[in-house]
């Protein structure tokens, strides 16, 4: 029973952090580099599902995205980098507060997303953020968060990336979420994390 149980977590906790085609531990120092990351691509099972709450969003009279309309939906994801591929489960939702955030380009809606994984991490964030880049000013909130680490101060992993959201194809910035594995990364303690308020 002991021997069941072992091979049993052995087995599972191999398929809950990530199933990459290549040994992770070769490349550690490799995937903790944005350069090496080639293109992230996003699956959403429920397709239909999705495309209708976008479609809601994008013909919706509010300046702003109605939070009712800011559903998670289980997906896929698919991150391939110079030396092989990753796979991870995690949800999607919609980020941002005004319609900035969706955007219609060649009959394709384009939005704006925040990511959880379930399983595994990119770059050690377990939740990040796919921004459409006009809504940073582009490569402003990449100079930005560089600039602000030289200095000395705890600034999000920036940079701009390859993605799919269910084939439709759009380079996005790629901005890990304010949560502990930003101090972690930083070699802080984990204590507070003040932000500002967009609202203002």
């Amino acid at each position: 029973m002991r021997w069941l149980f072992l091979t049993f977590f052995f087995l599972n906790s191999a398929f809950v952090y990530a199933e990459c085609d290549f040994r992770t531990a070769d490349y550690i120092e490799e995937m903790a580099s944005p350069k090496t990351i080639k293109s992230i691509d996003i699956e959403i099972p429920k397709s239909s599902k999705h495309v209708q709450n976008l479609l809601k969003i994008f013909i919706s009279k509010s300046p702003n995205i109605p939070s009712k309309l800011k559903k998670s939906f289980k997906a896929n994801l698919i991150i391939t980098y110079d030396f092989g591929i990753c796979r991870y489960s995690g949800k999607v939702r919609q980020n941002g507060d005004q319609k900035d955030h969706i955007k219609l380009v060649k009959g394709n809606l384009i939005q704006s997303l925040d990511v959880k994984l379930k399983s595994g991490n990119i770059l050690n964030a377990v939740e990040f953020k796919l921004l459409i880049p006009e809504t940073r000013n582009g490569l402003n909130e990449i100079f930005a968060s560089i600039t602000l680490r030289n200095l000395g101060f705890i600034a999000p992993e920036t940079f701009e990336v390859n993605t799919s959201v269910n084939g439709k194809k759009a380079i996005m910035l790629f901005q890990e979420k304010a949560r502990k594995e930003l101090l972690e990364r930083n070699l802080r303690r984990e204590g507070p994390i003040f932000r500002g308020d967009e609202t203002l």
